[in-house]
């Protein structure tokens, strides 16, 4: 007798639509938690933040300006900084961008000396970090980034509709940040954002995929926190 093989009663193929997803996350979080608002929006959070990882396109015929930011750098033994493959990577991505649009290009600086001169002058705005009274270095984070680009441009009617290049794993999130900011911001439609992340990176969250999720996960929820607080603020 021929032994019988296991049919799955369900498809695999079959998924769950995000409406019964994000339903089945706020289900069980109330069961953790007891509180059917907070298990709400923490659910909401995780589909919109947590299992979300591409950022709004904009068709390139349709840029104006271009925001690099960097991911990453290598650090030589006597502690200068420099691009590194990553950045080097963002920086060919915006080259292309730019040969498809010639608009103004606002780039963190490792992106921006990772361009050199395949950018003219005049459109390439490198974005540096701001140094302290005692003269140390005090690295722009991803809103700084995009508010700098904002002071360059004079407002965020001079930069238009604007194409982010950045990591992928990052853009999302710079995306939403550069929009923080006041900026009309997309990705590039059609055009991959770099993904090969480098070992030997200065940054030890930026060497692998899996290290850099959990900071980035971390990173959305620590400003998922501080929006919470600052709504709070407002109520009362």
């Amino acid at each position: 007798m021929a032994a019988m093989m296991y049919q799955p009663t369900f498809d695999p193929i079959e998924s769950l639509s995000d409406e019964q997803l994000q339903q089945a996350i706020a289900d069980r979080l109330n069961k953790q938690l007891n509180n059917k608002d907070v298990a709400d929006q923490t659910a909401q959070f995780f589909m919109d933040y947590l299992l979300n990882w591409q950022a709004e396109t904009v068709p390139v015929e349709q840029v104006e300006s271009i925001l690099a930011f960097s991911f990453g750098n290598r650090v030589a033994p006597n502690g200068n900084q420099h691009p590194g493959p990553m950045n080097e990577a963002i920086a060919d991505t915006v080259v292309t961008l730019y040969r498809r649009t010639a608009v103004p290009v606002y780039a963190q600086w490792e992106v921006a000396e990772a361009i050199g001169n395949r950018i003219p002058a005049c459109d390439l705005h490198a974005i540096y970090p701001r140094f302290s009274g005692k003269g140390t270095m005090k690295y722009l984070c991803t809103l700084g980034v995009a508010e700098k680009a904002v002071s360059i441009a004079g407002g965020v009617e001079g930069m238009g509709k604007t194409a982010v290049v950045a990591f992928f794993e990052h853009s999302l999130r710079t995306v939403d940040t550069a929009r923080d900011a006041g900026v009309d911001a997309y990705l590039p439609q059609g055009l991959e954002m770099p993904k090969q992340f480098d070992p030997d990176s200065g940054q030890a969250w930026t060497r692998d995929q899996q290290t850099y999720v959990m900071h980035e996960i971390r990173t959305r929820a620590t400003n998922e926190r501080d929006r919470i607080i600052k709504s709070k603020k407002s109520e009362g």
